[in-house]
């Protein structure tokens, strides 16, 4: 296994170097095996092959491509104008020791919607590096609906990478939860080539311990009213740290364009270390971008309405926390609620 260096999460447009935002490096030991993951899937969503360009950007970036060159591989296709009534649930069970890494290629043909709920966890505790990267290609009119849930031990290393090209009218809707890993690198990049085509992002994340996060979700307005909204809610509690860049980044010829990125985060306890870095890069005129952050504390009066209700203050702070996590569990399927909910009962009592 080859120890390699990565530069990985970089932002569209640097920022000054002493701020040490614009990137992430990491080292890690190539993928000598994959997680073998194991499917339930309808009978719409079928296997291809690999004889297509996948080459797009990805939210961690090229050196990603690189790390998992030599991974396993899905490719899995849509028909055209096939609907799915149901996810199909990938689980990737990563184990202690050695590397792994897995890739996994979406293709939702003109007019289809495809519905793919995605689980990254372990069943025995350790040291290891879990690494995936989905790439997804919607054609004309699709719509592609991923869902993931990441319940990694604290002993774990989570490389989370995604990439998609969105044609005419084409959307892909990404609904993400990061609860587990001690070191989690994640990112998304929509490129939204076609006119009309549309990215939405909803985010949760949970930092506690010594938890790192580091996160880079990226949306590229090429096609003209293109329509893009990330909305992202955390909760860092110990001495995690995060460092969370949403970028807009509205093209020269994409008129018309509109982008909305909302960040949401509670601070519980003075040790974390928040980062956000909400970004809006313009070429073009006629385009809209809006974006914000909103960092806070727990409200005291709501505290002190719980406390004479007779609830103690640490399991008020655990209830309020947990309510801002269980408002993203609520948008995913009921297979991935359920590995959210097992997660949070055994690692959230410190709240």
């Amino acid at each position: 296994m080859a120890n390699e260096t990565m530069t990985v999460n970089r932002l569209p447009a640097l920022t000054w170097n002493w701020l040490k935002m614009n990137a992430a490096r990491l080292e890690a030991n190539a993928p000598a095996v994959g997680a073998a993951p194991s499917f339930v899937q309808t009978a719409q969503l079928a296997r291809s092959s690999a004889a297509q360009d996948w080459a797009m950007e990805t939210g961690m970036g090229t050196d990603v491509d690189r790390f998992l060159a030599n991974s396993p591989a899905e490719y899995l296709t849509l028909g055209e104008n096939e609907v799915m009534d149901a996810p199909a649930v990938i689980t990737y069970t990563y184990q202690p020791g050695t590397p792994a890494g897995d890739r996994l290629y979406l293709e939702a043909k003109a007019g289809s919607t495809m519905q793919v709920a995605v689980i990254l966890r372990n069943e025995i505790a350790g040291e290891g590096l879990a690494a995936l990267q989905i790439k997804i290609k919607a054609e004309a009119g699709a719509v592609v609906n991923l869902s993931m849930v990441q319940v990694l031990d604290n002993g774990f290393t989570c490389l989370s990478d995604i990439g998609t090209t969105c044609a005419d009218g084409a959307s892909f809707e990404l609904t993400k939860l990061e609860l587990g890993s001690g070191k989690l690198y994640a990112g998304a990049a929509a490129d939204l080539i076609g006119k009309g085509s549309n990215f939405t992002a909803r985010i949760g994340y949970l930092g506690q311990g010594e938890q790192r996060l580091d996160m880079n979700y990226v949306a590229r307005h090429r096609g003209k009213k293109t329509t893009c909204e990330m909305d992202s809610t955390g909760v860092l509690a110990g001495k995690a740290f995060k460092l969370f860049r949403g970028s807009i980044d509205l093209l020269p010829g994409g008129s018309g364009a509109k982008g909305q990125e909302q960040e949401n985060v509670l601070l519980l306890g003075d040790g974390v270390v928040n980062q956000t870095i909400p970004l809006i890069l313009c070429g073009e005129e006629d385009v809209e971008g809006n974006h914000g952050a909103t960092i806070g504390r727990l409200d005291e009066k709501m505290l002190f309405y719980l406390a004479s209700r007779g609830i103690p203050e640490e399991a008020a702070r655990s209830l309020l926390a947990r309510a801002r996590i269980e408002a993203v569990v609520d948008l995913l399927p009921e297979a991935l609620a359920e590995e959210a909910h097992k997660f949070m009962e055994a690692h959230t009592d410190e709240l």
